[in-house]
């Protein structure tokens, strides 16, 4: 939490799931996977930011899980899950680790902005979203400063 700007508390549900883009197989299972959301403001102009880390037993694993997600955005562009119409967009987003990658998911009415970085055997993502405003700007800090964190632990 103190990582976190000002403004930002915990959300209650923080359950990571299995829910992948439009169902794909993930080829390998994450040995260790963590996730927090938080949220800031309330109403119409609440923003939600969601931080996960996904850790594989080998650097071989992340990239081929990676690799499968890639492909299934390449192919899938819209889902219906849980009733509501997903619909997901290709994103730039600044080039962190080894390999990332971004997509836009809007749902009715709602944007959410979800940037992924392979670091090593390592998955890192970063969310967030909101009706009013997705903050580009801040789901890019998180990643980039989960991405130092990590690669900081690695080096111990």
């Amino acid at each position: 939490m103190s990582q976190m700007p000002a403004g930002w508390s915990t959300d209650g549900d923080s359950s990571s799931g299995d829910k992948t883009f439009c169902d794909y197989r993930q080829p390998h299972k994450a040995q260790i996977q963590v996730s927090r959301t938080f949220q800031k403001g309330g109403g119409l102009t609440a923003t939600v930011a969601s931080v996960g880390i996904r850790q594989y037993a080998s650097a071989s694993d992340a990239a081929e899980s990676f690799t499968a997600m890639e492909k299934a955005l390449d192919s899938c562009h819209q889902e219906t899950y849980q009733g509501s119409v997903l619909k997901y967009s290709p994103m730039s987003v600044d080039k962190l680790g080894d390999r990332s990658l971004g997509v836009r998911i809007d749902s009715d009415g709602a944007t959410l902005l979800q940037q992924f970085t392979l670091d090593g055997p390592t998955l890192i993502n970063v969310g967030t979203g909101g009706l009013a405003d997705a903050a580009a700007d801040t789901a890019t800090k998180l990643l980039r400063d989960q991405v130092d964190r990590y690669e900081a632990a690695a080096r111990k």
